[in-house]
């Protein structure tokens, strides 16, 4: 039996919540593995054949986190189910950025998915996910992969998902949440921060380093953080205004 890892880059819980879904839904035992904070992103991490890692992402204008991203794993043949997760709107190079990482990394990919959540920047799209359906493809993916590894099905095989192999630039977004006048000082928020652009002494984010994931924002419990970009709300009101009736479905890849 296989030893399952979920690896997951989750600042507002969305990446977390459906990986390790499928962990359980597998019905193998697993451990987390959090990327979010920034001390897992430095030690390295070997696996080898006897492993399943379930690497889990958001999706930030059509691509993956652009930091240091699951860049000190070491696969050495383990298998690997790549997802990403996005608000409703699309995902872009996002997965295939992913799953080729994790090639070049040593990993066999065996599956991959791109699951809605609720938006980064929005109270409503993608609020009620992960739904039914979601849970269902879950259950299909978590019964392929253990199938899989019990009929031992998956050598030598390539998994194709959707993407542009030339990927999307990068799009830098200035959303970067400062500090109001409900702020207690508390200093929660630094401890969310998954890339330490928040000063220790004035709470204020450094916008060079800010990588606009609003960890801060929804882990205030005092809502005393906000982006002062004016056209910040615009944006908001335009996302909700095109994406709101479009309920997206998550999509599944496996082996053919």
């Amino acid at each position: 039996m296989k030893k399952v890892t979920t690896a997951y880059f989750s600042p507002t819980g969305n990446s977390k919540k459906y990986s390790i879904l499928l962990a359980e839904k597998i019905g193998l035992p697993f451990e987390q593995l959090d990327f979010t904070k920034k001390e897992n992103r430095q030690n390295n991490f070997i696996f080898s054949k006897e492993d399943i890692v379930i690497f889990s992402a958001p999706v930030y204008a059509g691509r993956l986190p652009n930091i240091n991203l699951f860049e000190n794993v070491e696969g050495n043949g383990a298998y690997a189910i790549c997802m990403v997760t996005y608000g409703n709107r699309e995902y872009d190079d996002a997965l295939l950025e992913l799953k080729d990482k994790c090639e070049q990394k040593g990993f066999h990919v065996i599956a991959a998915a791109a699951w809605i959540g609720k938006h980064t920047y929005s109270e409503i799209l993608g609020a009620d996910r992960p739904n039914e359906k979601d849970i269902l493809k879950i259950e299909e993916l978590a019964t392929y992969i253990y199938d899989g590894i019990e009929k031992q099905k998956f050598q030598g095989e390539h998994l194709k998902v959707k993407g542009n192999p030339n990927y999307c630039e990068h799009k830098a977004l200035s959303f970067v949440p400062q500090p109001n006048e409900k702020c207690s000082q508390c200093g929660s928020c630094i401890k969310k921060c998954p890339v330490g652009a928040i000063d220790s002494k004035t709470l204020l984010a450094d916008a060079e380093k800010c990588i606009s994931c609003f960890a801060c924002v929804k882990g205030c419990t005092k809502h005393a953080r906000k982006t002062e970009n004016t056209f910040f709300p615009k944006l908001v009101e335009k996302l909700e205004t095109s994406l709101k009736e479009i309920e997206k479905e998550a999509e599944i890849f496996l082996l053919e």
